[in-house]
């Protein structure tokens, strides 16, 4: 039995290997026929068209979000929470804003905070969007769904079908652990609680690599992590090191589709080549402006004056929430001495990791932000802002 499973399993790691090859071999055709040079400047390309360009739907939301906390419409409050500012200060009235940021506006009310990656859904799905894809693929930066259509089919089948038999392996863990745990063994000691408590902490490990990894190698990591420590103590240890065995294949699968291009985008070469012109205006040796430090009294009127939040946004746009928040100087951070930038880092920063996570694919998730749109009640209601909370929000605007 057990030699049956596990030769269907590498059987069937094989076909996905296959298929990622023979998808990224076609994805290659594609790009050779596609554009090679661009229509357009980067310069003519909005922060908005930037960000879509650079890292998709989730990066187009950051954008607008950093342009909705940039024109004073929107502050952080709490982990991973915005809110409305409880000052009552001048701001740009919502007209002023772009398509995107109005959708934000729209969502966010005054007196509630709302989880700022709801906003960031929001924005990303928004009727806007569409007329953004239309342009860039009139441009040439993108290829149209039906010229990606057969690719995308059989790579995200190929993926499904490893993401379900790494979800297998999540319960099985657990069940490999109660079978440790109950093995029969004389005295009943140490070895039992050691067992017990694993057990115990399984939930608490699948939800500490979620937050550290996150995606479903975070929960087959777990699953493995589990699996190991309770093979020496099973009575089937056969078993539990052939498990072993093909967690450690399922990453090796993982490996092929990180290195075959991971999910596949539809940016064209003209695409990169715009993208690499707009990150060229990056100077990667200057360093970002610190964020300002607080208001003192008398100094109103240099709150009142305005700031160009272009340059800012163009950064977040080909940067991202997850790469302003490291520190400056980090390896793979540039960042350039832009107004409005070192704020955009401290907000992101406040935003927490929800906002702002990996790429997926060669140029980013152009399907869309995981989770619903819909608002998230915590804690059974939404948290309210009042004054006695000072979340933290930009001067000069």
């Amino acid at each position: 039995m057990v030699e049956a499973v596990v030769l269907g399993t590498v059987l069937c790691y094989l076909a996905i290997a296959g298929c990622y090859a023979a998808t990224r071999y076609g994805y290659r055709r594609i790009l050779a026929a596609g554009p090679r040079r661009p229509a357009v400047g980067a310069e003519e390309l909005t922060p908005f068209e930037l960000g879509m360009l650079a890292g998709g739907r989730r990066r187009l939301g950051e954008v607008a979000l950093a342009e909705l906390y940039l024109s004073g419409r929107a502050v952080a409050h709490g982990h991973g929470m915005v809110a409305r500012p409880w000052q009552a200060e001048q701001r740009p009235a919502p007209d002023a804003l772009a398509p995107f940021t109005r959708v934000l506006d729209a969502r966010l009310p005054a007196g509630r905070a709302v989880p700022a990656d709801h906003l960031v859904a929001a924005a990303s799905t928004s009727d806007a969007t569409t007329v953004l894809l239309w342009r860039l693929r009139r441009l040439g930066l993108l290829f149209s769904p039906e010229r990606m259509r057969r690719v995308t089919f059989a790579r995200n089948a190929a993926w499904g079908l490893q993401v379900l038999i790494g979800a297998a392996g999540v319960p099985f863990a657990g069940g490999a652990a109660v079978a440790a745990m109950m093995a029969p063994r004389e005295p009943v000691g140490i070895v039992f609680v050691l067992l017990a408590g694993l057990f115990l902490a399984y939930p608490f490990l699948l939800h500490l690599t979620h937050r550290v990894i996150g995606g479903v190698r975070a929960a087959v990591l777990a699953a493995f992590i589990v699996t190991a420590a309770a093979a020496p103590a099973a009575e089937l240890p056969r078993e539990l090191i052939a498990a072993l065995g093909l967690f450690l294949g399922w990453f090796a699968l993982y490996g092929v589709y990180r290195l075959t291009g991971g999910g596949l985008g539809p940016r064209t070469r003209a695409g990169d080549a715009v993208l690499a012109e707009a990150r060229s205006d990056l100077d990667p040796s200057a360093r970002a402006e610190p964020p300002e430090p607080l208001e003192q009294p008398g100094h109103a009127e240099a709150r009142d004056r305005p700031r160009p939040r272009g340059p800012a946004l163009r950064a977040t746009a080909l940067l991202g929430f997850r790469e302003l928040r490291r520190r400056p100087g980090k390896r793979g951070l540039r960042a350039p001495g832009c107004p409005g930038l070192g704020l955009v880092r401290s907000f992101a920063t406040a935003c927490g990791r929800g906002v702002g996570g990996p790429d997926g694919g060669l140029v980013g998730d152009f399907t869309g932000v995981p989770g619903s749109t819909a608002w998230r009640r915590v804690g059974g209601g939404v948290p309210t802002v009042g004054r006695h909370h000072h979340p933290h929000h930009p001067r000069g605007d």
